[in-house]
This record gives structure tokens, sequence and C-alpha cells, in this order.
């Protein structure tokens, strides 16, 4: 029976046909465990799009962003708009609907980074309005969140086999969770920096539901 690894060995082989010289042995062992988590189908597809494309041995990142993108479109993902057009959308929408209404015709991410800019709109400004400024202000806002959300998604992705990092990252979750209801103590760390805690008393989100821990009635 073919394992993962096996699947994976595989899907790579063909960068030892094309890359001789570059692709030893110890190398594609590593490429082998470092994209052991990718679909072997999603990769040996990717890797055949990158020999078309590369003079050179793609990295291990070039293969991961290639197999992204054919992911995406494989499930028919909806594309991110990019920061320009997320811009002439709140536009256009400020021009129609107006400071009072415009802003819930937006939504998602275009909505998030349109309320930072919003008041620019306010009739209230009169002449004042800039519309290069506001534009600056928005694309650029945009643009850093955009990033942000790829590293989120890169990070978790990459954690998924994980078991210790993923239940040191759900314990975090929770801690957050328990901290933003308002059930937070603060301590001292062991370099005399005061940091906001969870209380030790509330032990789940479920008690947060509950109002208090014990027994539920």
């Amino acid at each position: 029976m073919v394992n993962n690894q096996q699947r994976t060995l595989k899907a790579l082989s063909m960068l030892q046909l094309a890359y001789t010289t570059d692709m030893s042995e110890q190398r594609m062992l590593l490429y082998v465990n470092m994209l052991g988590d990718v679909n072997p189908v999603t990769l040996e597809q990717a890797v055949a799009n990158l020999i078309n494309k590369c003079k050179f041995l793609p990295t291990v990142a070039e293969i991961r962003e290639e197999c992204t993108a054919l992911s995406g479109y494989v499930n028919a993902h909806e594309e991110m708009p990019t920061a320009l057009e997320a811009w002439e959308k709140v536009y256009r929408v400020a021009r129609s609907y107006g400071y009072e209404k415009g802003l819930a015709q937006l939504d998602g991410l275009t909505k998030q980074c349109a309320e930072l800019i919003w008041q620019s709109f306010n009739p209230i400004n009169g002449d004042s309005f800039n519309e290069m400024s506001t534009r600056s202000q928005f694309i650029k806002n945009y643009e850093m969140q955009v990033d942000r959300e790829r590293e989120r998604n890169r990070l978790s992705n990459s954690i998924k086999d994980n078991h210790l990092l993923l239940k040191a990252r759900e314990k975090a979750e929770r801690e957050r969770a328990l901290i933003g209801a308002g059930h937070k103590q603060i301590e001292m760390t062991a370099t005399g920096n005061l940091v906001e805690v969870a209380k030790d008393d509330f032990k789940s989100i479920g008690d947060i539901a509950r109002g208090a821990y014990g027994k539920i009635n």
C-alpha cells in the first residue's frame, strides 16, 4: 500500500528529471518532508506548471504558492478584489447611496477598511473632501489587511498537523475569549511586565455562557 510520503515523492519526482544537477537526494528528502501536507494530485500538477515556467529549481515556497493558487482555482474560490477595485466600489457606493446609507451596501474586508475613512464622505465636510488622500489611506490599509490575512492562513495551514501547536493555539483563543468577556486578572511576568490573563476560576467558554462555573441546573 502506498503511503502519503511515497505519493509526495512521486509527485515531486519530475523535479529530479527537469533539474538533474540541482535536485540531490538530500534536497529531495527535504522537499518531501516540507510538502508532505499538500494533496499529492495538486502537488504533481503544481510541479508540472512550475517546470514549464521556471528556469531554475523552484523553492518549497514557490511550490506552495503554486499549489495554493491551483487549489483556489479548482475549488472555485472567489478571488479577493484588488485594493484599487475595492476603493472604486467604496467610492461608487458613497456617491450612489450617500454617507448615511452607503456603508451598509459594503461587506467583508472592503467594509472593514471603508469604516476607517467613511467620515471623509460626510457632507458636513463640504468641499474639504480630499479624494487622493482618502484613497491612499484606504488602499494602504486594505493591502495591509490582505497581507495579514494571507499570513494568518499560511501559519494556520503550517500547524494543522502539529497537535502540540494546535492545542497551544486553542488554549490561547480560549483565554482571549475569557479576557474579552471581562474574566481577567493582572499578573506580572518573569521579566517584570504586567499582563492580562484569564482568571483561574473560569475553566471554559461554557462558563461564560452560564455566567458562573459549576453544575448546570
